[in-house]
């Protein structure tokens, strides 16, 4: 169990926070109860414990600090509540989940609100232009980044140790259900993290706002189909030829733009904390 402590907690210095027992056991690739876990760390001399979250010895948590960012986080969805509200009041949108910083109830001052949204069959790029539009056109939405777009025939994902943290993260803001069917699409989340389940939903009170006279043509059954073929080839081929990161996918069903290759710096800054036996140098 040491390692596996260690492990969340190399990753959560990562983002300079801290953790409650429960969730290092969520995010253990060891299955164990909180009472175990509660206990490993009192015995792991890396570990510390500082206003009831857990964090490396070498990577203090500064409680105020920490109660800024929670501040911040949720700042920025009520901010953001009346674009969120747009996109969720869409038939063609049938879940979207806030991810990253936001969803683990923190967020730096110039933060994005990362988003992943589940489309409804054959949909994926009209939505994303919607979400796009939201970003640039309405009050707040320049913290959206809708950077998964899955259609909802196609929810499988690479396996690796941070999506299955990522997934773990994950807060519902609409179509739970179709949260637990990414779950169920996604077994190994399960194999990775023994004592992961889905987080709760999330509640963003915003009035809705208009959607662009567009959406309206894309949403017509034989037109919109026209256009999803027509935004999706030419939005791919400029996506691809502008990408740097081996972490994006750009395909007819599913939109992952993850050009800041995140989950590699953050598997490097994680492999050199290991490393440096957790310390920061």
């Amino acid at each position: 169990m040491r390692e596996a402590l260690l492990d969340v907690l190399r990753w959560t210095a990562v983002f300079n926070h801290g953790l409650t027992a429960n969730d290092v056991r969520r995010y253990a690739a060891v299955e164990a109860d909180e009472a175990a876990v509660e206990a490993a760390l009192q015995d792991l001399p890396e570990a510390d414990c500082t206003s009831g979250r857990w964090h490396l010895v070498d990577h203090p948590l500064d409680p105020d600090g920490f109660q800024a960012a929670q501040q911040r986080a949720k700042h920025h969805l009520e901010e953001t509540s009346s674009a969120l509200a747009t996109l969720c009041s869409s038939t063609a949108v049938l879940g979207v989940a806030v991810t990253g910083s936001v969803a683990a109830g923190v967020n730096d001052e110039d933060g994005d609100l990362d988003l992943l949204i589940i489309a409804r069959p054959g949909h994926v790029w009209r939505v994303r232009a919607l979400a796009i539009h939201l970003e640039h056109h309405h009050p707040g939405g320049w913290r959206f980044c809708p950077n998964m777009v899955l259609d909802a025939r196609e929810l499988n994902l690479r396996p690796s140790m941070y999506a299955a943290r990522e997934m773990t993260m994950l807060r519902p803001l609409k179509g739970r259900h179709w949260f637990e069917r990414l779950r169920a699409a996604n077994p190994w989340v399960s194999e990775f993290l023994p004592n992961s389940d889905l987080a709760p939903n999330l509640t963003v009170e915003g009035e809705q706002g208009a959607v662009p006279a567009w959406w309206l043509l894309m949403r017509a059954p034989v037109v919109g189909r026209v256009i999803e073929r027509w935004e999706r080839q030419r939005r791919i081929a400029e996506l691809q030829q502008a990408s740097t990161s081996h972490e994006a996918v750009y395909a007819a069903r599913r939109c992952l733009g993850h050009e800041n290759a995140h989950r590699t710096r953050i598997e490097e800054r994680m492999a050199d904390l290991q490393h440096r036996g957790g310390v920061d140098a």
